[in-house]
């Protein structure tokens, strides 16, 4: 008996294969496998990190047969779109799918109560509380996300083109950008008609690195971005999250910056979202488990 456990987000695709016991057998690394960008690419995504980690492990697909999966995906909170990825021909046992968050949130608390908040190339929240389970966010960076890497990537790229075109006060990290498309408000343009969320999150270390410097720009983006983290988390905690994760690429950033009362929230992970993901996997397992002795 084995467990997968995928943790697909927005930028990259992790996968960590352990045996019924528990070791550690291995772990794989792939590309996006945020759902919102296609299911089939979200599908190949998973598969190419699990048979990454299955690899470092020294096996072979084979395995697969004997294989539980706990797979939390980025997009999968939308009903449409997880079905659709549901449907695709996993080769394992048996396969557990939800979002990111809630494999984050499994990983960080369960079988107790609390809340998570990811902030990396996307956001999203999730608490249960008592019977409640919620979710704050996580619907794309097209009309949600607050505090995420895109939407830090993309606020910097708009303030870049109004900068160039003399709009506002340029500074040197508008320039620094502009001068990667040639400063050609066109070849911009045309970046931006297939840039994916990952792209624009490419752009957020430049923003935390100008703002550290005292860049105008990078410092009024990261200020906005942290505010709208701080929004999110206080959310979390009036619905009744006593104890909250943050989790998440930019994390490391925005958690020395909050404010005194929303830090004394903060709690750590229990372990992460791959681990989430394999608990996922082992509850699946204990189902199908139970539902087969009861002969259904």
């Amino acid at each position: 008996m084995y467990f997968l456990g995928v943790d697909g987000g927005g930028t990259k695709c992790r996968a960590r294969l352990v045996s019924g016991d528990g070791q550690v057998l291995g772990e794989g690394l792939s590309d996006t496998a945020n759902v919102t960008a296609g299911v089939e690419n979200s599908f190949k995504a998973i598969m190419a990190s699990a048979d990454a980690a299955v690899r470092s492990a020294g096996l072979d697909t084979g395995i697969y047969a004997d294989c539980t999966a706990g797979c939390g995906i980025a997009g999968a909170n939308i009903k449409e779109l997880r079905s659709a990825l549901s449907a695709m021909p996993f080769p394992f046992r048996k396969t557990s799918l939800d979002s990111d968050a809630y494999a984050a949130w499994i990983g960080a608390h369960y079988p107790d109560d609390g809340a998570i908040l990811i902030v990396g190339t996307g956001s999203a929240g999730y608490a249960k509380i008592g019977k409640r389970k919620m979710t704050l966010g996580g619907w794309g960076f097209a009309l949600s996300d607050s505090g995420s890497g895109a939407l830090m990537g993309r606020s910097l790229i708009r303030t870049a083109l109004l900068c160039h075109e003399m709009i506002r006060p340029p500074s040197p990290l508008t320039e620094r950008v502009m001068a990667r498309f040639g400063s050609d408000p066109e070849a911009l343009v045309a970046w931006s008609e297939t840039a994916l969320p990952r792209d624009y999150a490419a752009f957020a270390p430049m923003v935390v690195a100008a703002a550290q410097r005292g860049d105008a720009v990078g410092e009024k983006i990261l200020a906005d971005s942290l505010k709208d983290v701080e929004e999110l988390l206080h959310a979390l905690s009036e619905l009744g999250a006593q104890r909250i994760c943050l989790l998440g690429g930019l994390s490391e950033v925005y958690g020395p910056l909050l404010s005194r009362p929303v830090k004394e929230l903060l709690v750590a992970a229990r372990t992460d979202a791959m681990g989430g993901a394999i608990i996922m996997a082992r509850l699946a397992a204990k189902e199908a488990s139970t539902a087969d002795a009861s002969g259904k």
